[in-house]
């Protein structure tokens, strides 16, 4: 029996001090959160995105061009220091992961900055957004990666 405790106390205290990072989404409270661009509040959580960088620091973003901005416009974090992004799926509000979505860029669509990019957890979602809007443009994410935000002049 005394063996039997001393490995489950073992085990227990090996689990405690694992370095396992969780890079999973996390809850935002949008009377405390706020963008790290804009330093808006994130009370429009359909269109929030969360950044994970390696070290497992989370950035949060009301805007998904906010968050291409904080990298590519600010160079806050290099792209080769990101774990993961995520953005939420405009039709269900899940959150995907930014590689696995698809998006529609319209200028007249509206988001929180005007960047008029939305995200969608399928090509189908997104092509039912544009047929139901009757404007936009469907991206994946290495078109995304191309696209020409309004800070880019």
């Amino acid at each position: 029996m005394k063996k039997l405790l001393s490995c489950l106390l073992l085990f227990v205290i090996i689990a405690g001090c694992s370095n396992e990072q969780s890079f999973e989404p996390v809850e935002i409270d949008p009377e405390v959160d706020v963008c790290e661009v804009c330093n808006m509040s994130l009370s429009n959580m359909d269109y929030a995105t969360q950044l994970f960088s390696k070290d497992g620091d989370v950035f949060l973003f009301d805007d998904i061009g906010c968050m291409f901005e904080y990298i590519d416009k600010d160079q806050q974090i290099a792209r080769e220091d990101i774990e993961v992004q995520y953005v939420r799926d405009l039709k269900t509000t899940d959150w995907i992961q930014i590689e696995n979505a698809y998006f529609v860029y319209n200028p007249d669509v509206w988001t929180p900055m005007a960047n008029g990019v939305v995200s969608f957890g399928s090509e189908e979602s997104a092509n039912e957004f544009v047929q139901e809007h009757g404007k936009g443009e469907v991206l994946n994410y290495e078109q995304l990666l191309e696209h020409k935000w309004g800070w880019e002049g």
